[in-house]
């Protein structure tokens, strides 16, 4: 199983819930306090994911509420991870709204009930973001894939998804950037268009009826929006889509 563990903990470090695979419980809170304090100290920003010998740990703060924070270990870090540790995040933090200085056995309680909710099914949901990428960018051609993959990973200097899911803003910029706007309109058509082919439901279920039209309308706004209200709305849409193979 690629999901070790989940922990979601304040911005103190004050540990709220925290989920592990059966038999390998680790004290998790101290090391992701201390990531974060260093970087903070030195100046560099929010932590996104770090690499160990043995796993990863992945680092998601909230969107209204940064005090809130949810990390992931996992075995390898991919954008699939990510979409899993936005949607437990997003499912969180509406149900906690505003956080005190202090942790509640409510707060305990409502986190726990969502973490182990959804713990084992994750990792049980289709890639559907890859999938749409890869046939989004294969419908450009055979050669375009591989092409558009170099160009953005010279960018990101990372899986271009992980950026994605990160930033949907500065994704969408770079994507404009190397294919022009009518082209990254046209790519991104393509990966809604297979997620509405492949998984029919979940475009039944968002009520989405033209997906051209609707990909110009969420396009539109992510070029002008700021970036915590893009990211704001691309986690709303990743919940409401794993929602509908949830149910």
């Amino acid at each position: 199983m690629a999901l070790i563990a989940v922990v979601v903990l304040h911005e103190s470090g004050l540990p709220i819930y925290k989920k592990f695979l059966k038999g390998k419980k680790r004290p998790m809170e101290p090391l992701v306090a201390a990531i974060l304090g260093l970087s903070k100290e030195v100046g560099l920003g929010d932590i996104a994911h770090a690499k160990f010998e043995r796993a990863s740990i992945i680092v998601l703060r909230g969107i209204d509420e940064r005090k809130l924070l949810l990390s992931l270990l996992v075995r390898q870090v991919n954008h699939k991870c990510y979409i899993w540790g936005m949607y437990l995040l997003s499912k969180i933090e509406k149900s906690l709204g505003k956080l005190p200085d202090f942790v509640t056995d409510d707060m305990i309680n409502t986190t726990k009930e969502i973490v182990d909710k959804y713990f084992d099914k994750l990792p049980k949901l289709p890639d559907f973001l890859g999938e749409a990428f890869m046939y989004a960018t294969e419908r450009f051609g055979p050669m375009f894939y591989g092409s558009l993959l170099i160009l953005l990973y010279r960018k990101f200097s990372e899986d271009p998804l992980i950026a994605f899911v990160r930033d949907p803003k500065r994704f969408i910029s770079v994507l404009d950037k190397i294919l022009g706007e009518d082209s990254a309109t046209q790519l991104m058509m393509y990966m809604l268009e297979y997620i509405c082919k492949t998984y029919p439901n979940v475009c039944n279920m968002l009520g989405i009826q033209n997906y051209r039209v609707m990909v110009k309308k969420i396009l539109g706004a992510a070029r002008k929006r700021s970036k915590s209200e893009v990211v704001r709305r691309f986690r709303d849409g990743i919940e409401r889509i794993i929602d509908v193979f949830m149910s």
